[in-house]
């Protein structure tokens, strides 16, 4: 167990686990990414993209931020350990059980898109991913302003109780 905050942080930090933060229109009209940093209101709906200064703040605060986690260095780590690089060719090599399924590579679907697609499925290494989300609001009130967009990923390559990524 680290000491404080400042210690695991300094641990976690190699595993580049981080994320980027970039404003939004509050009206999810736009994202103020890479040439639109510098706009100051949307360009769909006209809103502003920053909250009105105070007389003792000096920073910008934009109304809404967008937090990016990327999703390559996550996937990189599936294969930088052995045992993980074993696992995440498990849905090839395991053996299938006649009339029991107990992993997606057992399905039809799974199936059909490797006769669709015989390029990608020659390769094992290939990675095979299932991704859902869904909105709530945390306050359960709809009138008020905060939401929460969850993204789940799952990576169907790892055997059973494994997916979770």
């Amino acid at each position: 167990m680290k000491e404080n905050f400042y210690a695991a942080k300094s641990m976690m930090k190699p595993l580049d686990l981080g994320y980027q933060k970039i404003d939004m229109c509050p009206n999810f009209c736009m994202l103020y990414y890479l040439e639109n940093t510098e706009i100051i209101e949307c360009m769909t709906c006209g809103h502003s993209h920053y909250k009105p200064r105070t007389d003792r703040g000096k920073t910008l605060v934009a109304y809404k931020k967008l937090r990016y986690f990327s999703i390559t260095s996550r996937l990189q780590r599936l294969f930088m350990s052995p045992r993980t690089t074993e696992h995440m060719t498990w849905h090839q090599s395991h053996d299938a059980v006649d009339g029991v399924m107990v992993h997606p590579s057992e399905g039809e679907a799974w199936k059909h898109f490797n006769s669709v697609h015989p390029h990608f499925s020659a390769e094992s290494r290939n990675m095979r991913l299932g991704l859902c989300t869904d909105g709530f609001n945390p306050f359960g009130s709809f009138a008020a302003p905060y939401s929460c967009w969850p993204v789940i990923l799952t990576v169907y390559n790892l055997p059973p109780g494994m997916e979770t990524l």
